[in-house]
């Protein structure tokens, strides 16, 4: 054991010598991070967005069926397949279990989501320079 313990305590004291020791530095925290790192942080999904997003999305496809906005066929498909994955009875999980048959629901629908966020926000940008 004497013999392992030499081994690893020599190791750690030969790389001593690559660190400078400054006595003004009084910590160790000083790592400079690129400005993308330092403003991201942990955004829980915001339930008046995810209204905000719904409230989008039915008024692009009302103005679609309208005639007044040509609807993007990624769009369709996306909202075609979550709406019959949502009505199909075959699921991951069984809608029968309280929480956890809702927890795909949910999955699906926020992955729809994230797929047509851009489609939303092109829509966003066209109806607010058309009523205006």
């Amino acid at each position: 054991m004497a013999k392992i313990y030499n081994i690893r305590r020599k190791k750690i004291g030969s790389n001593l010598d690559q660190f400078d020791e400054n006595p003004d530095q009084t910590s160790d925290n000083s790592t400079a991070f690129p400005e993308e790192l330092r403003s991201t942080r942990h955004r829980r999904a915001d339930p008046r967005k995810i209204w905000y997003y719904l409230e989008l999305l039915f008024s692009m496809l009302i103005d679609s069926f309208n005639g007044k906005y040509p609807l993007p066929k990624k769009t369709v498909l996306v909202i075609t397949f979550a709406l019959l994955y949502l009505i199909s009875p075959v699921d991951f999980s069984p809608d029968i279990f309280p929480v956890i048959g809702l927890v795909d629901d949910v999955a699906v629908l926020a992955f729809a989501f994230s797929l047509i966020k851009e489609d939303l926000e092109k829509y966003r940008a066209w109806k607010m320079s058309y009523e205006y």
